[in-house]
């Protein structure tokens, strides 16, 4: 009884008054508590269970709120999700994306993007283009544009991410590394922008000794 009573006040009754950057958060049907790492945000919902003197309430996690970053949405999961690439390429476009495009004939963003996806796959077959989260909204022009020029200008875009990246990076092992740890870096196709893989320990070691960047984004 007295267990059932505090998650009543918990979530409907007993308010603990927060900074002003976290009530702002706070709704009708919505509570917070405060956690190690901030604050959490929770949706209380009641159920009546027949025999039972008082409903069952429950509470459904929506997030965390800080106040350097507000409200940060829970990720959700898909269930029968389709991964897709995502470090490597990432890690490729965030740090070189400028070098290579500069070193293109007639460059354009998209035959750098599918310079890109030559370098990790080894081809621009439709199904790889739509394989890396570098042609997400994009898909169905890239695999249109690849298939209107010539593939010698997408062997030379390949080439210079080879290029590129080799002199950015010069230790071989490095390369080894970097490469083998970011390629296990895949992500949800379903559900791109809440399920961002982490980034290896080894793979971190290597991108801050280098000073590249990679923002999970």
């Amino acid at each position: 009884m007295l267990c059932i009573i505090y998650v009543y006040n918990t979530c409907m009754a007993k308010r603990i008054q927060y900074p002003d950057w976290v009530e702002k958060y706070r709704t009708e049907g919505v509570t917070v508590r405060k956690v190690r790492d901030g604050y959490g945000l929770y949706k209380c919902t009641s159920k009546r269970e027949e025999g039972k003197p008082y409903p069952k309430l429950q509470q459904e996690y929506l997030g965390m709120i800080t106040e350097k970053n507000g409200f940060i949405p829970k990720k959700s999961t898909s269930a029968h999700p389709v991964y897709i690439e995502y470090g490597f390429s990432h890690f490729l476009w965030e740090n070189f994306k400028r070098d290579i495009i500069r070193g293109l004939y007639r460059p354009s963003e998209n035959l750098a993007i599918l310079g890109v996806i030559r370098y990790i796959f080894g081809s621009t077959e439709p199904f790889l283009i739509r394989a890396t989260y570098l042609s997400d909204g994009i898909e169905d022009a890239l695999i249109e544009y690849a298939g209107k020029i010539a593939k010698s200008r997408i062997s030379s875009a390949r080439n210079r991410v080879d290029t590129v990246y080799k002199s950015a990076v010069p230790d071989e092992h490095d390369r080894t590394i970097l490469e083998a740890q970011l390629r296990l870096c895949v992500m949800d196709s379903k559900n791109r922008s809440a399920q961002l893989p982490a980034l290896p320990a080894e793979a971190a070691e290597i991108i801050e000794r280098y000073g590249f960047h990679y923002e999970q984004s």
